[in-house]
């Protein structure tokens, strides 16, 4: 193998963002089925099993910066999914009549989408690269917390 390659193939970095970008080419393609984006979707399941959280708790979850949290927010209060209310400098998210109706519909993409890439890496490996990364990111986290 030669030294270019050698690198691609060893490098974290790289490889988690190649397999980023086509898992989120897969889930691109599943959502628009049901005219969200993925992490709208992602962001809709957490307040259904969270209503009433505040956007500060919204980042947290879902590793996003609070701008970002705004902006998909606000996006799924035009589309009428989520309200956002306030009580004095908090404000709290809930889902909407409108929003709770697409629960089922929200879960069973990313069923379809589960079953999709299970189907190409088989059910051992999704479960253990699923635990590797979930671990990884949250060492490096950890780390990123502790040293600026």
């Amino acid at each position: 193998m030669n030294k270019i390659q050698d690198h691609i193939t060893s490098c974290l970095f790289f490889n988690t963002n190649a397999l980023s970008r086509q898992l989120s080419k897969m889930a691109e393609k599943e959502f628009k089925k049901i005219d969200l984006a993925p992490a709208h979707g992602t962001l809709m399941l957490v307040v259904y099993d969270n209503p009433g959280i505040n956007p500060k708790e919204l980042s947290r979850h879902l590793f996003l910066t609070p701008s970002t949290i705004t902006r998909f927010v606000d996006a799924l209060v035009k589309k009428g999914l989520l309200t956002k209310k306030t009580k004095g400098k908090s404000a709290f998210i809930h889902p909407t009549q409108k929003g709770l109706s697409l629960k089922s519909t929200i879960a069973q993409t990313y069923k379809s989408l589960y079953e999709m890439y299970t189907n190409i890496l088989g059910e051992d490996q999704v479960v253990c690269l699923s635990q590797q990364i979930s671990q990884a990111s949250g060492q490096i986290s950890n780390f990123l917390d502790n040293n600026g």
